[in-house]
Parts: structure tokens; sequence; C-alpha cells
């Protein structure tokens, strides 16, 4: 199996998202920046968090969207917003003068939107797999993302001094000809056209969740992956906050390394062993089984992040990284192929926003883990990590390798 095996649709998704992937993580990190640089730091967290609240609903809309009105119509009409709402935040930024209502303006508009996008494009995806190249999609998926995710902070850590507006151009152009290769290429999908007159009230939208509300096998998958994703988030967190008050410096050949450069160093490490080792892993260790890659993926994933939350040591951070690393290689695309397949066909939309909540629901985990490591030592830190990844491993694996939750998936299709 090879990309090129692949339909059209899969095709241009993997495509179109890997360069959407680049430029939004060239400049959405840098947002919070940004804001503070206009304003203030205050106003920058009551902003940026009050966009966070009000994604979780948007989320839930958006799910809801994508099963009653044409998916091609409703993606294309996304992309043309993203891009028009970064060239307002772009022109925002121009002639050394920066308009921060504009910004404001642009930066929300792109952010609701954001989150009315990934169900669809979600959707998208899974309506485009066919059981042949599930396994490949979502492995290579996996991989094309942290290349974009490398690639991305690479340019919009290069261009955040020297050139914002620029940046933020080159996004909105990059979306625009997205949405033109979508518009192009992606085939009209069948929806019936009967659902575009359905009452689409509030009480309509909270009945379309009812099955997936009553799916307790996939809200347990869900839980278990905001669970376990709350180690990584905790990274960008908990764990540079602490590196920067405590770690002691070293000098690595002619480089100083303080806490925040380690925790950069971390980052940079993960994504180049995402980079360099996942095609030889899928190559050698595929043959394996999925049982026992999820099994052995996730127990490395506990003890490499149960141990990057507590220790200080140059070697032995760079070294529980990489094996908390190869763990995210091991069980990811386990975890998203299996997902999948626990998705009923006609309720893709609304699976895959209860799925986008949770991850949510791990970035508020991850932001409690600063306030509650005020409280407690790193080593109890990383005790309460353990028991937390622990619970998220053991259900994680129940979940997906139960009969049952397969049993119950056959009867919705």
């Amino acid at each position: 199996m090879g990309f090129r095996q692949l339909n059209i649709t899969l095709k241009v998704r993997l495509i179109s998202n890997f360069f959407q992937e680049i430029v939004s993580t060239a400049f959405l990190p840098f947002i919070a920046l940004y804001l503070t640089d206009m304003v203030n730091p205050v106003f920058s967290g009551i902003f940026l968090s009050s966009l966070v609240i009000l994604s979780l609903p948007i989320t839930l809309l958006g799910g809801y969207l994508i099963e009653v009105f044409p998916q091609k119509k409703m993606i294309l009409t996304y992309q043309l917003i993203m891009s028009i709402s970064l060239l307002f935040i772009a022109f925002s930024l121009m002639n050394g003068t920066p308009h921060i209502l504009l910004f404001c303006i642009g930066y929300s508009i792109f952010s609701i939107i954001w989150g009315l996008q990934y169900p669809a494009t979600d959707t998208l995806i899974m309506n485009a797999i066919t059981p042949e190249v599930e396994n490949y999609v979502y492995k290579f998926d996996y991989w094309l993302t942290n290349v974009a995710i490398a690639s991305g902070a690479f340019l919009g850590g290069m261009l955040y001094t020297s050139n914002k507006s620029l940046l933020l151009l080159s996004a909105a152009m990059i979306f625009f000809l997205i949405f033109l290769s979508l518009w192009k290429w992606i085939k009209p999908d069948n929806q019936l056209s009967t659902n575009t007159k359905r009452n689409h009230s509030f009480k309509a939208i909270f009945q379309s969740y009812g099955s997936v509300l009553s799916d307790k096998r996939y809200l347990i998958l869900t839980l278990s992956f905001s669970l376990t994703m709350m180690a990584e988030l905790s990274t960008s967190s908990y764990v540079s906050v602490r590196l920067k008050e405590t770690f002691d410096s070293v000098r690595l050949f002619a480089f100083h390394i303080d806490g925040i450069k380690m925790f950069s160093l971390l980052t940079i490490v993960s994504t180049l062993v995402v980079v360099t080792c996942t095609p030889i892993i899928i190559k050698y260790l595929s043959s394996l089984g999925d049982k026992w890659l999820l099994i052995s993926g996730l127990f490395l994933y506990v003890i490499g992040y149960s141990n990057v939350i507590y220790l200080n040591h140059f070697t032995l951070l760079i070294l529980f990284m990489i094996v908390a690393t190869v763990g995210e290689i091991l069980y990811s695309p386990i975890f998203d192929e299996k997902k999948y397949k626990l998705t009923p066909e006609k309720k893709r939309g609304t699976y895959s926003s209860i799925n986008n909540i949770g991850y949510n629901l791990s970035e508020l985990l991850a932001r409690l883990s600063i306030a509650l490591g005020a409280l407690l030592t790193p080593l109890s830190m990383a005790l309460f990590v353990f028991i937390i990844l622990s619970i998220g491993s053991i259900l994680m694996y129940a979940s997906i390798y139960s009969q049952r939750s397969h049993n119950q998936h056959a009867k919705t299709q």
C-alpha cells in the first residue's frame, strides 16, 4: 500500500491538511504573544480563555451541521471564511501600528470557524477511507502531521520577530489555495436535500447527539484519549514552567541551555523522533499485531512522560522524552484507526465533535496541572500523572478491544 493507491479525495485532503497544519502551527502558538505585545498579558489571557470556552458549543454545532447539510459546500464555506479572516489579521499588523479591534475580530472569526470545520474535515476523511487503506492512512497521516508541525514551528519562529504580517498573508494565501483544491477535486457528497428542511432548533441539535451520548464504549474511548493526551499537553504547560524555575543550566558544545531552551529542545527531540522513526516502526513492527503494539506503546508513553514530569537531568530528560515519543508512535495510529471503526457511518460528524471535546478536556487538565504543581512536589506530580495515564491506558485498551464494543458498532451500521 502506498500514497498512489489512495483515492483522489484522500490524496487532496491529506495534502491540504499538511499545508494547513504548517501554516496554523506557524502562527497559532504565537497569538498570545501578539496580543500581549499589542495590549497586555491580562487582556490576552481573558480574550483567549473566552474563545476556548466558546469553542465547546461551537464544536457541537459543527458536528450537527456536517450531518444535515452537504459536506462539500460546508467545507468550502469554512475554508473561504478562514482565508478572509486571516487577511483581516494580517492587515491589522501592517504599517507598524497594530489595530487591536481588527485583529480580535479577525481572530475570533477564524477561531469560531476553526472549531466548526474540525468535524467536517474529520468526517470527509472517514467517508473516503476504504477497509484496504485505513491502516495505512492513519499511520501516514500521523507522520505527515508531525512533519508539518516541525516545519510550521520553524517557520513561525523565523518570521515572528521579523515579519508577522508576511507570515499571516502567506497563511491566508495557502488557506485560499486549499479552498481552490478542495473545490476542484473533492467530489460532492450524496447528502439528502431534505435535510436542509429540518427544524434546526437547539432541541434538534441536542437530539442529534443522543446516539453518541448513549454509546458508552465510544465515550470511554474519548475519556481515555483525554486522560492520555493530558501528558503531552502538560509538557507545554506544567513542564515548561517547572523547567524555567528549577532546571540547572548546562552547556552543550557552544550552546548554553537554560530551562526554557531545555523545554524547546524536548519539543524538537520529540518531533525529530516522530519524523525519522515512524517509517521504520511501521515497516518493521507492524507485523507484530495492533494489540501488542498498543500495549507496548501505552506502556512506554506512561513511563516516558511520568519521568519527564519531574526530572531535571539533561540526559535523562532527553532519554525519557524519546521513550514517550516512541510509545506515542506505537499507539496513536492504532487509536485513530480503531476510533474510526467504532464510529457509525451516519453519525461521523457528531462523533467527531465529541472526540474534539475530549481534546478540549485534555487542555483543561493540562492547565490544571500548573495550579496543582504549585501545591505538589515534582515527584508527587509525577505520581499523579502516572496514575492518570495508567487509568487512561486501561480505558483505551478496554474500549478498543471489548467485543461488546465491536458488536454494538456493527448494529449501528
